[in-house]
């Protein structure tokens, strides 16, 4: 079942909100009501003591054993509470008057002598007796709740053995007014807290809608980048309040969409690229055979010519389906990399040797020295002059074939666009941690707007399409991959018509010494 994460959040807010509340109500209407029966039950003891320990009960003591009213009394039963004095047979002896609990506070009196029951209790009255010939306290007492036309009564009893007759004092007062204070409190706590929750519901709502304003931005840009595959799109990230999470998700999100633009306009330009370089060898196949089949009574050196042609064709053609299954292996195993020794290493890399660089070196400039001999009668059949500068012994780990595939690229590379009477120039050095190949030529440069391209598939500079010697346009890239897989770098630096220098950083092969002292790499 959908259920918006907006809704969620709001009745997640509202639910902790309404339990913080009804913590809180319950809490202080709780604190209220045992502080208001605290309070009366304070306001009647103190009552009763007062009676206790007044002398007027004794000395206007009543033999006939009729209700008295006592001024000691009277003034003493202020506030709604209504006394009584009972002697040990329960008859009443004296209490307040009604003129003076109705008259002075008539919401909370509980009655008048001529009304009002005798006594207030008269199982706490019995009881209190009861304790008074059984208990070592000399004056027991206690609370009690009556019931009394229709209201609630609380009533306190003690007795009084001051003078061996054994009075019995009860105090009583309506719990009406506690009972209202208290309702009251409760349904403003309820009312309150609702409004308050509605209102926190309302905010909730709004602060989620903001929130996830950028998430709902979010979807609907990829939505339509997949509705359309239009990578141009971006997220805004900029937010009123500051920069926060969201915010960053957005810059993330953005830069994501940048790369994905930057690598399907790559693939698009591959794919286009690939099928022009793949189009023209076909072509030319064809045309070939079309000629050969049209043609069946062609002199044998045209058909020769037309064969030797689509021959080569087909071999371009397979270097560049090769170089592409090269480019797609190396991708591959870019992107399977595997945890050794608490680092991340590529599984090619895992089977490396450690390879003699300058050796390597030698082996390819041994390779291409015959091009550029001095003492060749047509130079322009051979290529500009090979120097060997300063060669280093050094040791990498890596594959020797692929390595000296780099070389021979980035020299086949230099001797293209190099004139016949310039020269190209090899090195071998170290440079603390990495052995540094650097391979320079006085040829015809590269542009600076074609410098950030040269390593993109298929791509050629146009002042070099014309010295193209049936390349495929993939071997600096080729190279780039390989380099990076040898966790290496490489770098060219070029001024038009002066000359580039392509210079190979690979890491040098760090020696061990295992625990018998031996070293090995």
């Amino acid at each position: 079942m959908y259920i918006p994460l907006q809704l969620r959040l709001t009745l997640l807010y509202a639910v902790l909100l309404g339990l913080a509340l009804w913590f809180f109500g319950s809490t202080v209407y709780t604190q209220a009501e045992q502080r208001a029966y605290h309070d009366l039950d304070n306001t009647l003891s103190s009552r009763a003591a007062s009676v206790r320990l007044g002398k007027d009960i004794l000395a206007n003591q009543n033999p006939s054993h009729l209700p008295l009213t006592l001024p000691s009394v009277d003034g003493l039963g202020t506030g709604g509470v209504a006394i009584e004095v009972l002697d040990n047979q329960l008859n009443l002896l004296a209490t307040t008057s009604a003129s003076n609990s109705s008259n002075l506070f008539p919401t909370t009196t509980v009655g008048s002598p001529g009304s009002s029951p005798i006594p207030w209790d008269a199982r706490a009255a019995h009881a209190i007796l009861q304790q008074s010939l059984t208990s070592e306290s000399a004056t027991p007492s206690m609370y009690s709740t009556i019931t009394y036309q229709g209201q609630h009564v609380r009533v306190y009893t003690l007795i009084n053995n001051d003078f061996g007759s054994g009075h019995i004092i009860q105090t009583a007062r309506s719990e009406q007014d506690i009972e209202q204070s208290l309702s009251n409190l409760h349904s403003l706590l309820f009312r309150e807290g609702a409004i308050v929750l509605a209102f926190a519901l309302i905010a909730g709502w709004l602060i989620t809608w903001g929130v996830l304003a950028a998430v709902r931005n979010m979807t609907s840009t990829a939505q339509h980048i997949s509705a359309s595959r239009d990578f141009s799109k971006r997220v805004p990230n900029k937010s009123l309040i500051g920069r926060d999470e969201l915010a960053t998700l957005a810059t993330t999100f953005n830069e994501m969409l940048a790369n994905l633009e930057g690598s399907y306009q790559r693939q698009q330009r591959f794919v286009a690229d690939a099928s022009h370089e793949l189009r023209a060898p076909i072509t030319s196949i064809r045309c070939n055979l079309d000629l050969l089949a049209k043609a069946p009574d062609l002199p044998p050196e045209e058909a020769q010519a037309a064969l030797n042609d689509a021959r080569a064709e087909a071999d371009r053609m397979s270097r560049l389906v090769n170089d592409l299954l090269t480019l797609a292996r190396s991708d591959a195993i870019t992107h399977q990399e595997t945890e050794v020794d608490g680092y991340m290493k590529s599984i090619a890399h895992e089977q490396t040797q450690p390879v003699d660089l300058d050796s390597l070196l030698l082996e390819v400039f041994r390779l291409y020295r015959p091009l550029g001999e001095n003492g060749s009668d047509d130079r322009r059949q051979q290529g500009p002059r090979v120097l060997l500068q300063d060669i280093t012994p050094v040791k990498v780990y890596g594959h020797a074939d692929q390595l000296k595939q780099v070389l021979v690229v980035l020299l086949d590379n230099a001797f293209k666009y190099t004139p016949y009477e310039g020269s190209v120039s090899l090195s071998l050095t170290t440079d603390e941690r990495f052995a540094v190949v650097r391979v320079s030529d006085t040829g015809i440069g590269i542009l600076p707007q074609d410098l950030p391209h040269i390593f993109e598939r298929f791509y050629r500079a146009d002042r070099a399409r014309p010295r193209d010697r049936g390349g495929s346009g993939l071997g600096l890239t080729i190279v780039q991959s390989i380099v990076q897989e040898h966790e290496g770098s490489i770098e060219v630096e070029s001024i038009p018509g002066k000359g580039s220098t392509f210079t190979l950083k690979l890491p040098l092969a760090v020696e061990k010494v295992d625990n018998s002292g031996l070293t090995f790499s």
